[in-house]
């Protein structure tokens, strides 16, 4: 009996742990894009808003791979692009202390606004 309340304490453990550590996506993110920094003529036709430092809490990396950290990054910074009135995210910075730095970019408005003076 002890080894089954002891397995049921090991999963809510582990349960409790992850469920924590993910980042939900804002509704108004949703159309938020993530691109790498190699896409910079793509940027020319965006209008850039600013940037963003998003962080997770300080032992995320302990518990959590490696790529699982990045992409609960680039989801805090789609949720900021969003609050920013942007569409596009890219990473600026390595991931240092389960943070990093992104540049914010509407590219929907620009874009549009080129093709039609065209």
């Amino acid at each position: 009996m002890k080894q089954i309340y002891k397995k049921i304490l090991i999963g809510l453990t582990t349960l409790s742990i992850t469920a924590c550590a993910f980042v939900e996506l804002s509704p108004d993110a949703k159309n938020v894009s993530v691109l790498p920094n190699s896409n910079s003529a793509y940027f020319n036709l965006c209008k850039f808003l600013g940037d963003t430092t998003v962080k997770l809490w300080d032992k995320a990396d302990n518990f959590q791979s490696i790529d699982t950290v990045e992409n609960q990054l680039n989801t805090l910074a789609r949720n900021e692009a969003a609050k920013m009135g942007g569409d596009t995210v890219t990473p600026t910075s390595k991931i240092n202390g389960n943070q990093r730095t992104y540049k914010v970019y509407n590219c929907a408005t620009k874009s549009v606004t080129a093709h039609a003076i065209n």
